[in-house]
């Protein structure tokens, strides 16, 4: 049965890409090339100084003059929504001109390059501070002017809420409206807000919607055409077809990495809470014999597979010895066995304040990307309820699906897709094999400022942690502000206390503080403040400087511990030297880093430890160069873990029909549940 989406087909419609083989995969990356090449950076900064030129001309129009052209455009641009390059210059330097007068913000000519690149399909990496807010508000306008729906999703719901409201009256002033879905959105509210022409929201909610939708129409025995019909001729919606949304037409991603990389495997879930029983039964009896278990002697752990290994024969053994009266389902075997490893994994791998929080009597999961609490979130094929008979609060029932889609797939379903972001350059070749997607970077308005002061490697975690404070200390002396970026939040909390022994003044932002994220990093830039916050904390929000905070050198952000990926790492280093700025940066790593740990084989990280530990400045200067060396292996072959991953994922998706599936290696995954 066919979805709103499907209503929707035009000609100006990017499909995304099949899984190829051999020639046909060859091709298809030669394309993606041809497509992301220097002369299309060339090509679409022509045409933005074209529609600069073009903003300066209307900008002499009176609000009269200005709005007969704004409206004359509309029209011819709902008339011919095909028609996209005819009339592309005329209307961002239009929309230009609305935004400078109701806003009182002055495009860039990069902003317009972005807007223009955004508008033809485009992932452009624009630098953190360059303005992809206001670029994306007149690609979304100059879209929306075709009547069809165009969604821009944006990192969370305060984002999307903010931007909605700020951005209303430019809206109005072209003549569209604008809505905002968010978590706490009622139904009625959503459908209203998806019925306005430009709608602010979060990759969760619109791909929540987009589920419920596609269970409100199974079952729906009239064909698409005549549902489609009555939607033409404005009968509403047909009987059995209350959908919300008006269909994935347009399609625009704020932090455009985080929801086509760093989210896209995570399933999104829509199910039901079953009452207690033999599930639970079940995790509570094979914690209970996991406990008597003695790491080393009875099992191997793998930190770099992150997995847990037995000898020929050995779990099979464990498992038998030991009977749970009441207990169902431990009383098959192979079912027995794969308990015991799942609550092994959740002893060795899962750990307070890392990989979740307690909330009460809740086991909250932390974004490991992140660092927020995803309270909607759960791990599935009772990994949860393991996690939570280990923590001692009450066990949740286990969930019956009802619906489910990757963010990954739901993603692909747009017809017209582009996004924007401050890192994506890495995964440039991923994205256009998986979305269709070419990337672009564009360049900077204002030249940056930032000083990258290098990497610094410590033997352990006690002298990394000294080494941290420390730097702390001095550039807070100077009144220079400092933003540490953390992993985890009980990295945050021993960080922070002995600092706060000291006298010193702490804003610490974690999973258990995040309801204030917005308003502590927007004064992170304030003289002597001192931040200490997970590394994706604040994303798209503006750190403004102090004035007098300038000829201190800036914001200066401490990166504490590695991420699986380089380009989570320059994110956070991106929280420096916004809007030309100055701003530095220094990273504290220690070989004792979960990083390290799970990709260096143990000979060489001893090696490495005693390399740092010497007293003779040659050796202790190739501990660094090998830090350097170790920290890009281990980044390589953890992203590569990833993309193999991700596109196991796809390739399973794809392969099953209705495309709602997931692979083995994916289903103890962390699932966001409706």
């Amino acid at each position: 049965m066919p979805t709103p989406t499907d209503l929707q087909r035009t000609v100006h419609v990017r499909r995304h890409p099949p899984e190829l083989q051999g020639l046909d995969a060859f091709s298809h990356r030669c394309e993606g090339w041809w497509r992301r090449a220097g002369w299309r950076r060339k090509e679409l900064a022509a045409c933005a100084a074209r529609i600069d030129q073009a903003r300066i001309k209307f900008s002499t129009l009176d609000d009269g003059g200005l709005n007969e052209r704004l409206q004359s455009l509309r029209r011819q641009r709902h008339a011919q929504p095909n028609a996209m390059e005819e009339v592309l210059e005329e209307g961002l330097a239009l929309l230009a001109v609305a935004a400078q007068r109701e806003l009182g913000l002055s495009a860039y000519i990069v902003q317009l390059m972005a807007s223009a690149a955004l508008a033809r399909g485009f992932l452009v990496e624009v630098d953190t501070g360059e303005g992809k807010t206001l670029a994306l508000a007149l690609t979304a306008a100059f879209q929306a002017w075709t009547g069809r729906p165009c969604h821009v999703i944006t990192a969370n719901d305060y984002l999307a809420g903010r931007d909605a409201e700020q951005l209303e009256s430019f809206y109005q002033r072209v003549g569209l409206s604008v809505g905002r879905v968010l978590g706490d959105t009622s139904e009625e509210d959503r459908r209203r807000a998806y019925s306005r022409s430009v709608t602010y929201t979060t990759s969760k909610e619109v791909a929540a919607d987009y589920l419920r939708d596609r269970l409100r129409l199974q079952g729906l025995e009239e064909s698409g055409a005549r549902l489609a019909l009555t939607r033409m001729v404005g009968l509403g919606p047909a009987q059995g077809a209350q959908t919300v949304q008006r269909g994935l037409y347009f399609g625009l991603l704020d932090e455009a990495d985080n929801a086509l990389i760093d989210e896209a495997v995570t399933p999104l879930i829509i199910s039901r809470i079953m009452e207690p029983g033999e599930l639970e039964t079940a995790c509570a009896a094979a914690w209970q014999v996991a406990s008597a278990l003695v790491r080393g002697a009875d099992y191997q752990v793998n930190p770099g597979r992150r997995s847990i290994d037995f000898g020929p024969g050995r779990l099979e053994e464990l498992a038998a010895g030991y009977e749970v009266a009441d207990a169902r389902l431990w009383s098959s075997l192979g079912r027995r066995g794969e308990l015991l490893r799942l609550a092994l994994e959740a002893r060795e791998f899962f750990r307070r304040d890392e990989q979740y929080v307690l909330d009460g009597e809740k086991v909250v999961i932390v974004d490991e990307a992140t660092g927020r609490p995803m309270p909607m979130r759960t791990w599935r094929q009772g990994l949860h309820q393991m996690i939570e008979v280990k923590e001692g609060v009450s066990m949740s029932g286990a969930s019956e699906t009802l619906a489910r889609i990757s963010f990954q797939s739901y993603f692909r379903n747009y017809q017209n897709l582009a996004g924007a972001s401050g890192t994506v350059q890495e995964v440039a070749s991923e994205i256009w094999r998986t979305y269709g997607l070419p990337t672009l970077r564009v360049p900077r308005h204002l030249a940056s400022q930032r000083q990258f002061l290098g990497w610094r490697f410590y033997p352990d975690m006690a002298s990394k942690t000294a080494a941290i404070s420390a730097e702390i200390r001095v550039r807070h002396a100077r009144g220079q502000p400092v933003l540490v970026g953390m992993r985890s939040v009980e990295a945050s909390e021993n960080l922070a206390e002995p600092l706060v022994n000291e006298g010193l003044i702490l804003h610490v932002l974690n999973a258990k503080r995040h309801r204030e994220e917005a308003l502590m990093v927007m004064q992170a830039g304030h003289r002597s403040r001192i931040t200490i916050a997970t590394n994706m904390a604040g994303r798209g929000t503006d750190i403004r400087l102090d004035p007098t905070v300038h000829n201190l050198g800036g914001l200066h952000v401490l990166a504490s511990e590695p991420h699986e990926s380089a380009r989570v790492d320059r994110q956070l280093f991106g929280r420096a030297a916004r809007h030309g700025d100055p701003g530095s940066v220094l990273a504290m790593y220690s070989t004792e880093d979960p990083l390290f740990i799970r990709f260096v084989p143990g000979r060489v990280r001893q090696m490495w430890v005693r390399m740092l530990k010497s007293k003779v400045a040659s050796v202790s200067w190739m501990g660094q160069k090998t830090g350097q060396m170790l920290l890009w292996w281990c980044q390589f072959r953890a992203q590569s873990q990833a993309v193999r991953r991700r596109r196991q994922v796809m390739q399973t998706e794809t392969a099953i029909t209705g495309g709602l599936g997931f692979t083995k290696g994916s289903s103890r995954a962390a699932a966001v549940r409706i």
